[in-house]
């Protein structure tokens, strides 16, 4: 029974594999270690510790500037980091559903935990190319998977969180616990509504690559069609990555090399606004992410959630009148189609994951 659950679950999420064909694993990638290899891999990312910089030095050398960072000594004192471990998850959440990806038609395609623990652990199908990964929006909603808020704490640098004013039930998916065996992981893609991401690893390793957003890239740029991407974060890396360190992206179309990092247990990776990023599962990971939008980057996700959700937008100035009124004077301010740059795009949507991440009906969404 458990079996033909997850068989059913890869067809969902990925019709266009045979499961019993064996496409599932058709590039081989579990037997080629560079597929998981870290050598020669950059170190370009900053760490700091939050022991010794403040919520206001973090807003002006990160937050104003757009920088990404790598945040340690945050996470002390979680219960996450000796409660979620795939045993004690089994034991408290097992028969709890938690989302693996979406179908064709966008609904969540669910999973018993029991059944992620069977599968994580059978050698046949950790010889996927890219694994079926738990990447649920809606825990913190769900009255079998709502403990799990209280095992961690947001971070002290993203206390504020602005769609908040919006309310639960009207605003986007914000916050997502994120479980996956090694090449799992999220194609390239840049956060919805200028949102910036933190991301929380309690367990496993990860591999980030990160594009600025000054460079101006498109989708197309980073996810050109006719190499044979399949949305897949090991596909990316194993086909696009690449490209993006040569000299034809470099010295012909003057795009920047990729910003390099893998992110180890007990770390926070910050991912401003506008930054593309990919990410890949190294080994088996567990993190908790979070979407927020901040003061410091506030005019830019008023102008994309003005023209990406206008509905939600008028509500959120509406409750930011009175909650937030300096913000809302800079709403206000604004000019109705204010100019955007070239990296202000509206679209929400492009892969995520084997599981592509989105609410149970909403258009797919992408956190980090």
């Amino acid at each position: 029974r458990c079996e033909k659950k997850i068989r059913a679950a890869k067809r969902a999420t990925r019709s266009e594999l045979s499961v019993s064909g064996g496409e599932w694993q058709k590039h081989g990638y579990a037997y080629d270690p560079k597929v998981l290899s870290a050598d020669g891999l950059g170190d370009d990312i900053e760490r700091i510790s939050a022991k010794d910089v403040s919520v206001e030095e973090f807003i002006e050398r990160f937050e104003r500037p757009c920088r990404p960072c790598v945040i340690t000594d945050a996470m002390d004192g979680w219960a996450a980091n000796t409660e979620w471990t795939y045993d004690k998850l089994r034991a408290k959440f097992g028969r709890h559903k938690f989302k693996v990806g979406s179908d064709d038609d966008g609904y969540a395609v669910r999973l018993k935990f029991n059944h992620i623990h069977h599968y994580v652990n059978d050698p046949a199908h950790m010889r996927d190319d890219s694994p079926l990964y738990i990447f649920d929006g809606s825990f913190g909603d769900k009255e079998g998977s709502q403990p799990l808020l209280k095992d961690y704490d947001v971070p002290k640098y993203f206390k504020e969180d602005l769609f908040r004013h919006v309310g639960e039930k009207r605003r986007p998916p914000y916050r997502w616990v994120v479980i996956g065996p090694p090449r799992s992981g999220s194609s390239v893609h840049v956060d919805p509504l200028a949102t910036s991401a933190w991301n929380a690893l309690v367990s496993g390793h990860k591999r980030w690559a990160l594009y600025p957003p000054s460079a101006g890239l498109t989708k197309p740029d980073l996810k050109p069609k006719g190499i044979g991407l399949d949305g897949e974060s090991v596909t990316w890396f194993q086909r696009m990555y690449p490209k993006t360190r040569g000299k034809e992206w470099t010295e012909v179309r003057g795009f920047p090399k990729p910003m390099d990092c893998v992110q180890m247990p007990g770390e926070i990776m910050y991912v401003p606004d506008g930054w593309w990023h990919a990410v890949l599962n190294l080994d088996h990971t567990v993190a908790v992410t979070q979407n927020v939008v901040t003061t410091a980057r506030f005019p830019k996700a008023w102008r994309m959630t003005k023209r990406g959700r206008p509905k939600m937008s008028a509500q959120w100035l509406k409750k930011l009148r009175t909650a937030r009124p300096d913000l809302a004077a800079v709403a206000d301010a604004q000019p109705r189609r204010a100019e955007e740059s070239a990296g202000e795009k509206t679209s929400s949507s492009s892969s995520s994951s084997s599981s592509e991440e989105s609410s149970d009906t909403e258009p797919d969404t992408d956190p980090a």
